[in-house]
């Protein structure tokens, strides 16, 4: 082609040395022989070739070899490091790299006497390490450099039960010192039947932006409001903006503006703006516009639909307004310890919460503490623009897991209206088990004193992989006791206990007993139920729950009597999932199926519901699409009061969400963004050529790419964890180097990459190295150097066994120095502007010695 009659070779320069720099990649070395045992015999020790001076003949080529090799110690491999083997059978290693792997298993002191032996060498012997208390060799079978031993006065304090701690592993790259993102969601539904019209389209926006270490972040609406307060038109409602500074290294967080504060234990919630701070190793989420409380408090900040999910199945769905929702008297929630509830707001936005028998229990680790403090001005709106029309208040908490006593939280809420404080505690018991007390009291104006008490038993029976729970809870609530999101208590329940026994059969039959009891007040009735459910797997495809129960509710869910439930799931897929439900205790019935998509570009997701419940039935199918810049979704449902008029009321609802972001000075449009992102764009000599992002790359299946509407945008990356972007390139030149195809990331809250893929150094190429007399250089090791002294100091290079070569990271219209070890022979390379990724050197020819 062109470009190899442009490629040039020169003799080598008068005066080569050989470099001090090795090549990283070793070439094969040939194992040591072993004697073969005869039978009936002892098997004799393997023996290895020695010198004529009595050495370990570790290099049977006779010439001198760089390789790069682990560096490993017991049963551990520190990382790899240079070593230079030489032609008589010594090796020395490269100082900088050993010091920095083994620099972990020494003393402060013995790191120091190391560091001012190997210093000022470049590479070392073994002579070298007399003095120093470590001693290593050289393992020809391994190909490795093995440390035989580390003096017991140098080694390091090792922990023989260590806890677990943060990846030490370095990012390869650092955020943007600005970057922004807005996600952008929209929908509009027709409705049929009785009212048949088209409804406005409304409008959620949320996104943030950091400057430096600061992140500003927030989340607004733009929405019909004519159906929820009856005043029609479109309003713009800011739900909060604040201003996030972390202190990563510390566990703590910094807020100013509006605040969704932390709770525990029996405070309440309630809205705020001010200033707050929060210390906890386990990082939070405080754009979540849902919160389950210890009270069983479900607090919307917008028009949600609410499923409640018990072992796995959907026992009832809720369609709630902005507003507070108390779960405690749900016959749903009685006697169950794993229960799940989604929240799917009108923003497009899920979020899954789970909930516990025993109520926000202590589970830090030993020793860890976590607090919350804020302090502002209340409101009591939800789902609008917060007012902050509310008293002046404190909302706060400590908890501390010791290592040698209980645990200990405490909590305080006060303005002038409301004063509260709670404490917990927890104790680790014998066999497993864990017993918990939770203590709150209250003072309201014009209320008086309140007071809450709770307990709650666990106990873990392991029977050999088998593990079976006991759990047991039990609540007292005065009539008047509140907190800051209650100012006038009026608490209708008085007292309750629930038990529950889970046991696991076998492995695939599980038997749960529970049984629960509420005593309220106000003559509503006492409320109980006493449940028995079972789980079957027939095979990894097909399961069965059943259950049967006795229940009395007073009140607005008033009912009673004996009851059972039945559900057939059928999962071909992990993907793909069947289920026929009854319930006859709260009248329901329905089938379903779902085909949940996969994330990646052009995935499709869809699936239908067939419902019976309470004199009224429903059905909804609905589809979802991926794309590389959006989102979107279609739902059709249709109500009725019975299935022969299912067609009484329908509505059609379309969903769009598409993101817009900005970092380090480019642009892309992707799909929404959850917390920090990346915006991977194209180097200029890859004009034309797409980039790609994904797990992975094959054919379309990926997350991103770039294109007309900026570069691909990832934008699944959490905060504050060590992860990898991978990318590649969509039809690359031939030969074009397109890098190692991941960059590792650790972002920092809401953060934002820009990632510039592929290199002016793209250029590969090969050839066959030659001596004089036309006979292949096997085995040779070099380094090779650019002239211009534009690219990397040195980079290796060798040759295979029949003198092939391949180098890459050249670039167009550069020279390079090619030096070999062996004999300190060079020649140059000239790589042509016009190449597009791939150089032929064909023969590559050394002069006679002279």
């Amino acid at each position: 082609m062109a470009v190899r009659a442009d490629a040039q070779v020169s003799v080598p320069l008068p005066g080569a040395r050989r470099p001090a720099t090795p090549a990283p990649t070793p070439p094969p070395v040939q194992q040591p022989p072993v004697t073969v045992p005869l039978p009936g015999r002892t098997p004799p020790t393997p023996t290895v070739p020695v010198t004529p001076d009595g050495r370990p003949d570790i290099n049977p080529y006779h010439r001198d070899i760089a390789l790069t090799v682990p560096l490993t110690f017991r049963d551990q491999t520190l990382g790899e490091l240079p070593v230079q083997l030489t032609a008589d059978s010594r090796f020395s290693v490269s100082s900088a790299p050993f010091l920095k792997l083994i620099g972990n298993l020494l003393n402060p002191a013995a790191r120091a006497k190391l560091s001012a032996v190997l210093s000022t060498r470049e590479f070392f012997s073994v002579d070298d390490l007399a003095s120093t208390g470590v001693s290593i060799n050289f393992d020809p079978g391994a190909l490795a450099i093995v440390v035989l031993k580390i003096e017991p006065t140098d080694r390091a304090l090792e922990s023989l039960f260590a806890a677990p701690r943060r990846d030490s592993e370095t990012a390869d790259v650092e955020p943007a010192f600005f970057s922004a993102y807005v996600n952008v969601s929209a929908s509009a539904s027709k409705l049929w039947g009785y009212d048949d019209r088209f409804t406005k389209p409304n409008f959620y926006l949320n996104g943030a932006s950091r400057i430096g270490p600061v992140v500003i972040e927030g989340n607004a609406q733009f929405a019909d409001s004519g159906l929820a307060f009856g005043n029609g038109g479109y309003r713009f409602d800011r739900n909060f903006v604040r201003a996030v500074y972390d202190q990563p290294e510390a566990f703590r967080r910094f807020y100013l503006g509006d605040l969704t504060p932390e709770t525990r234990g029996q405070q309440t919630y309630v809205q705020m703006g001010g200033v707050g701070v929060t210390r906890s190793r386990r990082r939070f989420d405080p754009f979540r516009s849902a919160i389950l409380q210890g009270n069983r408090q479900l607090v919307l900040q917008r028009a949600s639909t609410v499923d409640v999910i018990r072992n796995g199945s959907l026992l009832k769905q809720f369609r709630l307004d902005p507003g507070s929702y108390d779960l405690s008297s749900l016959p749903l929630l009685t006697g169950s310890n794993n229960v799940q509830v989604q929240v799917h707001d009108d923003a497009g936005v899920v979020q899954n919460i789970a909930y516990n028998s025993y109520l926000d229990p202590i589970d830090l680790q030993p020793g860890d503490y976590e607090y919350g403090a804020y302090f502002g001005k209340t409101s009591d709106r939800f789902g609008r623009t917060p007012v902050y029309s509310g008293d002046l208040a404190f909302t706060g908490y400590y908890r501390k897991a010791f290592v040698d006593r209980p645990a200990l939280g405490f909590g305080l809420q006060a303005s002038s209206r409301v004063q509260n404080v709670i404490g917990q505690t927890q104790f680790i018991l014998p066999n497993s088990s864990r017993l918990q007390f939770d203590l709150g009291l209250s003072r309201v104006k014009g209320s008086g004193f309140g007071y809450s008490f709770g307990t709650s038993y666990e106990l873990l029976i392991d029977r050999s992989g088998n593990i079976d729970s006991l759990t047991f809870s039990g609540d007292y609530l005065s009539r008047r006791y509140g907190g800051l999101g209650y100012t006038l208590p009026d608490n209708s329940s008085a007292w309750s206990v629930s038990a529950q026994y889970d046991r696991q059969l076998i492995t695939n039959l599980s038997l749960l007993i529970g049984a629960s009891y509420v005593h309220n007040r106000r003559d509503i009735g006492d409320n109980y139920r006493i449940d028995a459910n079972t789980a079957y797997r027939f095979s990894p495809k097909w399961s069965v729950r059943g259950g049967v129960n006795y229940t009395k509710y007073s009140g607005i869910l008033q009912s009673s009597g004996l009851g059972f439930a039945l559900s057939l799931v059928y999962q071909p897929s992990y993907r793909d999932r069947v289920e026929v439900q009854h319930d006859n205790s709260i009248n329901t019935t329905s089938a379903s199926y779902i085909h949940s998509p996969s994330g990646l570009i052009d995935s499709v997701g869809y699936g239908a519901v067939l419902g019976r419940s309470l004199g009224s039935s429903n059905a909804q199918a609905f589809a979802n699409y991926t794309g590389n810049r959006f989102d979107a979704s279609i739902s059709h449902a249709s109500f009725g009061t019975d299935f022969s008029h299912l067609t009484q009321a329908q509505a059609t609802t379309i969903q769009l969400g598409t993101s817009l972001a900005f970092a380090g000075g480019h642009f892309g449009v992707g799909r929404q963004v959850t917390d920090s992102f990346a915006i991977l764009y194209p180097h200029e000599t890859l004009k034309g050529h797409q980039i790609v992002a994904g797990q992975s790359l094959a054919e379309n299946d990926y997350l991103s790419k770039s294109g007309l509407l900026g570069g691909a945008v990832n934008g699944y990356l959490t905060s504050y964890n060590l992860q990898s972007v991978q990318y590649d390139i969509k039809n690359p030149p031939p030969g074009y180097d397109v890098g190692a195809g991941v960059v590792r990331i650790r972002p920092p809250y809401r953060s934002g990459y820009a990632l510039k893929i592929g290199t002016d150094a793209f250029v590969s190429a090969t050839g066959t190295l030659e001596t004089a007399a036309g006979k292949p250089v096997m085995l040779a090791g070099g380094t090779i150097k650019a002239l211009d002294g534009k690219s990397a100091p040195t980079t290796p290079f060798f040759t295979n066994s029949i003198g092939r070569f391949a180098v890459q990271n050249l670039r167009p219209g550069a020279r390079y120095r090619v030096e070999l070890f062996s004999d300190g022979s060079a020649f140059e390379i000239s790589v042509p502007k016009t190449t597009t990724g791939l150089v032929d050197l064909k023969i590559v020819r050394l002069p006679a010695a002279p």
